[in-house]
């Protein structure tokens, strides 16, 4: 159990709080909850009561920090309200923002399910054959739904009634849309599942909106990355404690907030296409996955075109090893072995040449491309192309990010750098912007100061800069991270000896 699902419980069970959480509705989140039932335990109630009790308990926090620190009600107030707020908002829309953050990979995932149920229906089975081999087929999160499915059905429900409650509990347009159609179908191979095969709008439109929203964000990400460092240099600065070690305690923190934004937004806007097979402590990378994902598309146009003309697939296969790149003929290799090699059956040897595959959705490209043939090689042909060439318009959207970030790489490189220089001057400047000192004589007199004096704001700035140049550089896949936070770093030295020579900070 999570650590949200024990606040989850632990706010269900305050009377006082569920029972105020109990009078409100909210159709988004049960339909959230009922959503992640396979792999988190929470209730409507028992989210928003846990809402509720987070605020509660970070207000209650935050106002006896600030009596301890003796700060003002007039300060302490505002900041605890806002924090509560922070807290309540982060917590009652957690299950909700994790549903949604599935859509996109179901809406992918949609495409293979349909056929996988077509497949079952054209060879004469039925709906509890096809959600059997789904709840087989290891997707990332529609097999745990569809062995949840089986339990059910085994327990005496409908399959169809499980079906369709999943359809409308999930946030995919697509994936409801297919379920529909499936159940309708009544376990038959119609004109309307033909006419949907193939036909999948969401995870296109799905791509394109993260694409429009990610130059934008991009540079917001940075730009916090470096200016949060400048606004803490003005704050010590103008309070006077730029020789405390206490600003040390900064280092943390600034660090932290870099490592957050960076992950965060590499994990929404990062182009992520496939998981890998292997689960061990080397994996492969996902360029490298991509780059196989490519070529095997290109390999299924090779194939489909070889069965819509009458071949078998052995014998396309065979036929278009040669014209294979080299990141998938390994997989062809491995299946012409195990056919003419052992005398292996054509599932056998699918099945092991899909093992050899690096990612996952390569390795249910394969297996389905098996199944599909051993119905009909010529109908395999034909919707193997539809299938195909929607991939690879998807694939080709998912790659505008690539050159979204490519493009904007040259500016984080530049804002990054600036940022170095600039902290390095405000570095030199901090011991002269104390208001006490100011309104105290006129100021700290030029050349009263020595570098020693500064050194514990020299060494946080200088963590701080160096971070912030690797992290920045990790975020739009930059290569050679720790040679651009080295350069960062002896930007920000340089600019703090220039400018301590100029207004006389004792350098020695």
């Amino acid at each position: 159990m999570t650590l949200y699902e024990r606040l989850c419980r632990l706010g269900e069970r305050t009377p006082v709080l569920s029972s105020i959480a109990s009078r409100r509705r909210n159709n988004e989140l049960e339909r959230a909850s009922r959503f992640l039932r396979p792999i988190m335990s929470v209730t409507p109630v028992g989210v928003t009561a846990a809402a509720y009790l987070g605020a509660l308990l970070t207000l209650v926090g935050i106002l006896a920090l600030s009596w301890w620190l003796a700060l003002h009600l007039f300060l302490s107030v505002p900041i605890a309200a806002a924090s509560a707020l922070i807290v309540y908002y982060v917590i009652s829309s957690y299950p909700i923002s994790r549903m949604n953050s599935y859509r996109l990979m179901l809406s992918d995932e949609a495409d293979v399910m349909f056929e996988q149920f077509l497949l079952v229906f054209q060879s004469g089975g039925t709906i509890f054959d096809a959600m059997r081999l789904m709840a087989e087929s290891d997707h990332p999160y529609l097999s745990t739904a569809f062995q949840r499915m089986l339990a059910e059905v085994a327990g005496g429900r409908p399959p169809e009634k499980c079906l369709m409650e999943f359809a409308s509990n999930q946030p995919s347009d697509d994936l409801r849309r297919y379920l529909i159609a499936i159940v309708s179908a009544l376990e038959r191979k119609t004109y309307l599942l033909e006419s949907l095969s193939g036909e999948s709008f969401e995870a296109d439109l799905t791509l394109r909106s993260k694409n429009l929203e990610l130059e934008s964000r991009l540079l917001i990400v940075a730009a916090v990355i470096t200016y949060a460092p400048m606004m803490f240099t003005m704050v010590v600065s103008l309070t006077g404690q730029v020789t405390s070690p206490m600003v040390m305690l900064l280092i943390p923190v600034l660090v932290g907030l870099n490592l957050l934004l960076r992950t965060r937004f590499s994990r929404a806007f990062t182009p992520y296409f496939d998981r890998p097979q292997e689960t061990g402590l080397v994996r492969p990378s996902q360029r490298e996955i991509v780059r196989e994902y490519d070529e095997f598309l290109n390999l299924l146009l090779l194939i489909a075109e070889r069965l819509r003309n009458g071949d078998t697939l052995e014998v396309a296969l065979a036929e278009v090893r040669e014209n294979a790149a080299p990141e998938v003929r390994g997989i062809v290799d491995k299946a012409l072995q195990e056919i003419y090699g052992t005398g292996s059956s054509l599932t056998q040897a699918i099945d092991k040449a899909a093992n050899q595959a690096l990612g996952r959705r390569v390795a249910h490209l394969l297996r389905l491309t098996g199944m599909m043939c051993e119905f009909s090689a010529a109908d395999a042909g034909v919707r193997l192309a539809k299938i195909v060439t929607r991939l690879i318009k998807r694939s080709a959207v998912a790659k505008e990010r690539d050159s979204i970030i490519a493009a904007q790489r040259l500016k984080i490189y530049l804002l990054s750098l600036t940022s170095a220089i600039v902290l390095g001057l405000l570095s030199a400047l901090s011991p002269f912007l104390s208001l006490a000192s100011l309104f105290q004589g006129g100021g700290t007199p030029f050349g009263n100061t020595a570098v020693s004096d500064i050194m514990p704001l020299l060494i946080t700035l200088g963590v701080v800069t160096v971070s912030a140049g690797y992290q920045n550089t990790l975020m739009v896949s930059g290569e050679r991270p720790r040679l651009t936070a080295i350069g960062c770093g002896l930007a920000y030295w340089i600019s703090f000896v220039m400018a301590a020579s100029m207004i006389g900070v004792q350098i020695s």
